[in-house]
Formats: C-alpha cells, structure tokens, sequence
C-alpha cells in the first residue's frame, strides 16, 4: 500500500514540475518563481500596519494567496498544491512556498517500509525452504490427520 501511494505521489509531483515549469513566464509575470524541483514559491511582503499585528501576519499571508487562486487554477494545479509559510524576520516578509503532498516522501519512512517487505521476503524464503526440506513429512502429516477424521 505504502508503495502504490508513494507512486501517486510522485505522479502529483512530476505533474506539478511539469505543468510550472511550462507556465514558468506566467508565473514570473505574477511575481513567483519555480525551483529545479518544481516548488512554486515568492516572497510576500507585509504592509505597514501589518507590522505591528504579529497575531494576524500568517492570516493576511494566506489571504494574499487567495488573489491567485484563478491563476493556479487555470494552470490545472490549484488542488494539488499546498502553502508552507516562512517568517523572514529581518526583512517583514514571509517566504511562500507551494508545493505537492509530501506525505510519502520521506526517507525514513521509505527505508522502513523497505525493511518491512525485505523482512516478509525474507520470512517467506525461510517458510518455503522449511516446507520443501520437510515437504514429505507434512504431506505424511496430514494423510494421518485425514486417515484419524475419516
């Protein structure tokens, strides 16, 4: 399962490269850029009176998201992408950054669930040695079983 997903997975992401880095002269027209891995992102910068409300910069931020919403959507990648959002403190700014799911794609969790299949692999290869060594014996085993029930 854990397999199928990270394919999915990484279909959403070579879409979303794909597609961003075809509208790249778009994009930079709306003042976002796209990485080598396919991460659309800009920089957002806070207004005035903006700077003085902590409580309310993350809000106002996705809220300026929402301008482009129209732009995302007719390129085709509006529901694949998610925000991450990143003070810039020195500069009164926020880093966005529009990316696809990440929620297979760690390393960690790869390497576990490779582990996990070598680990059946491996459980499997030693069941199919012990019934073919002993292949004769449990066929016996059971003819008796069969010969005591009927």
């Amino acid at each position: 399962m854990y397999f199928k997903e990270l394919y999915d997975e990484i279909k959403v992401w070579a879409r979303i490269r794909r597609i961003a880095k075809q509208n790249s002269e778009l994009l930079k027209e709306n003042n976002f850029r796209v990485d080598w891995v396919g991460r659309i992102y800009t920089v957002i910068n806070l207004p005035e009176e903006m700077l003085s409300r902590p409580d309310l910069q993350e809000g106002w931020v996705f809220m300026q998201l929402r301008d482009y919403d129209s732009l995302f959507m007719e390129m085709g990648v509006a529901d694949y992408l998610f925000p991450e959002i990143t003070h810039i403190a020195d500069r009164g700014a926020y880093l966005l950054v529009l990316t696809g799911p990440k929620d297979y794609l760690g390393l960690w969790r790869f390497l576990w669930n490779l582990l996990k299949i070598g680990g059946l692999i491996f459980l499997g290869r030693i069941f199919y040695i012990l019934i073919k060594n002993n292949w004769d014996s449990i066929t016996g085993a059971i003819s008796n079983l069969f010969n005591y029930i009927f």
